[in-house]
C-alpha cells in the first residue's frame, strides 16, 4: 500500500486538532489560559507540526530559516557574536541529514526541543514554566506530524522504543 503525503495543509489540520485536544484537557485540569496564551500555544503547535519536514525544501523549512534569520539579527544587534556563530552552524544540520532520517525520529523531536527550553532556562528563569509550555505544545504538533508520515503502528514502535 502506497502512502500519500499529507502536505503541509494535512499537517497543519491535524496540529489544529492536536491543539483543540490538549486545550480540552488543560481546560478541564487547569485554569483558563488568557486569549494571548492561547493564540501562543496555537503557533507553537502548528510550528511544531510542520518542524520535521524542515529537512526538505517545504513550508515548515521556509517559516523555520525565517525565524532563525530573525534570531540571527537579534543576537548581531546585542553582539552576541559567539551565539550567533553557534546558531549558524547549527541552523545548517536541516539540509545536511536526509529526509525522514533525524527530524522524523521520535526521541529528536521529544529530547531538542527539552534540550532548548533547559537552555533558555538558564537565561531567561523568569520565563521558564511559560516556555515549558511552549515547548510541550511544539511536542504536540510534531508528534502529530509524524503520527500523519509515519502511521500509527510505526510511531508507537517508536514511542515504545524511545521510552525503553
Amino acid at each position: 500500500m502506497v502512502r500519500r503525503m499529507a502536505g503541509y495543509a494535512g499537517h497543519l489540520r491535524l496540529g489544529f486538532l492536536v491543539y483543540i485536544v490538549i486545550m480540552t484537557v488543560y481546560f478541564l485540569v487547569y485554569q483558563q489560559p488568557t486569549p494571548v496564551t492561547c493564540f501562543e500555544w496555537l503557533l507553537c503547535t502548528l510550528m511544531g507540526s510542520l518542524f520535521p519536514d524542515i529537512d526538505i525544501k517545504s513550508k515548515g523549512q521556509k517559516y523555520f530559516y525565517l525565524i532563525v534569520l530573525c534570531g540571527l539579527v537579534l543576537l548581531f544587534v546585542q553582539e552576541k557574536l559567539e551565539t550567533l556563530a553557534w546558531c549558524s552552524i547549527i541552523s545548517l544540520a536541516p539540509i545536511l541529514v536526509r529526509h525522514r532520517g533525524l527530524f522524523h525520529q521520535v526521541w529528536f523531536v521529544i529530547i531538542m526541543p527539552l534540550s532548548i527550553w533547559i537552555l533558555l532556562s538558564c537565561f531567561a528563569p523568569v520565563y521558564k514554566n511559560a516556555l515549558l509550555y511552549d515547548i510541550l505544545f511544539f511536542i504536540g504538533g510534531a508528534l502529530s506530524h509524524l503520527w500523519l508520515d509515519l502511521g500509527i503502528r510505526k510511531l508507537s514502535k517508536q514511542l515504545y522504543d524511545t521510552i525503553q
